[in-house]
């Protein structure tokens, strides 16, 4: 009986071993492939912030190396990574990092504004964790696009008129809608308003 207790937890150790073996050196094997996919995620976010719109993997990457130059700055002691937005030597936008907490965690994405941060030309996410069918649609095109064009208020951002165009919360979610203006509010006050445009 003793024997074989001993033969059956010899064989479990041995197939954990194997198993987790087989396991590290696929994470190894994968790792380059897995960082090269976070990056062109990475970046198509902040091209489809800009509406630049790129359709394979290859195109984004040519299409981001030739247009968009990193613009790190600085504000009230904190080092923000933003990107510009260049074609022919002129500055056509700026797309400026966002994160805060919302309903089920951290969202983060890209505002993108034009040169003179007038106007917004986008925002994306590039991480949220809000309810799959209702705060989670802050991802979805609907949402997303009506930003596009938007004047810059002089006072903060808020769902409803806004100029010439109109700002909807997601139905069912109003938690996430107002934490997503709090966030896009906080990033007005605190960055923008130190930004300076060149």
């Amino acid at each position: 009986m003793k024997k074989s207790y001993q033969y059956t937890l010899v064989f479990m150790i041995l197939v954990a071993s194997v198993f987790t073996a087989i396991l590290a050196t696929a994470q190894t094997t994968m790792k380059p492939i897995i960082l090269d996919n976070r990056l062109v995620a990475e970046q198509r976010a902040i091209l489809e912030a800009f509406n630049l719109k790129p359709g394979s993997d290859d195109e984004v990457k040519k299409v981001f190396s030739s247009k968009i130059k990193p613009d790190v700055r600085t504000i009230k002691g904190q080092e923000i990574k933003g990107y510009r937005w260049e074609e022919g030597g002129e500055i056509k936008g700026y797309a400026i990092p966002f994160a805060g907490s919302a309903l089920w965690g951290t969202v983060r994405g890209y505002l993108a504004l034009n040169q003179n941060l007038g106007e917004l030309l986008g925002i994306t996410f590039t991480e949220q964790n809000e309810t799959p069918g209702l705060g989670g649609r802050i991802d979805e095109a609907p949402y997303k696009e009506q930003w596009r064009g938007l004047k810059m208020p002089k006072g903060p951002l808020s769902y409803g008129p806004m100029g010439d165009q109109k700002i909807d919360a997601i139905s069912g979610a109003t938690l996430t809608s107002n934490s997503v203006m709090r966030i896009l509010n906080e990033l007005k006050t605190n960055v923008l308003s130190q930004w300076e445009v060149k």
